[in-house]
């Protein structure tokens, strides 16, 4: 379930972005870090989930461009929704996103975070932390 959370915002980006992040980059980045953060926050440590999305933005290339979104779903579960709001216009920002692309990032989010859960749940029997 992991792969499938990291495959649907990576799916989001190369189709969305894949031209730009190639020219503008050039790299992966730490695409090893967002998997990182994923399997923290499903482990309910979202202190140290942040911490590797903060690794995999610094390594920049698409790794960072997945950490944008994966700093929101983090956020997200953790019921901190007003840093998440601005994680994610800030990311649209940065991303110079127009109202479809937003949509379509927000669209990833959801996804994302409802997979992120639903593995949680699997794992441990429930959906949200303690």
């Amino acid at each position: 379930m992991n792969s499938i959370i990291f495959s649907r915002v990576r799916n989001f980006f190369l189709a969305a972005s894949a031209m730009a992040v190639l020219s503008a980059c050039g790299t992966m980045g730490d695409t090893g870090a967002v998997k990182k953060a994923n399997e923290l926050a499903i482990a309910c440590e979202t202190d140290q989930a942040l911490k590797a999305v903060d690794r995999a933005a610094r390594g920049g290339g698409l790794g960072a461009q997945i950490a944008d979104l994966q700093r929101v779903v983090i956020l997200r579960d953790a019921g901190r929704m007003s840093e998440a709001a601005a994680a994610m216009a800030e990311r649209n920002a940065r991303a110079g996103a127009d109202a479809e692309a937003a949509a379509e990032a927000e669209r990833a989010v959801s996804e994302s975070l409802e997979d992120l859960r639903a593995e949680r749940q699997k794992r441990t029997g429930r959906r949200s932390c303690p």
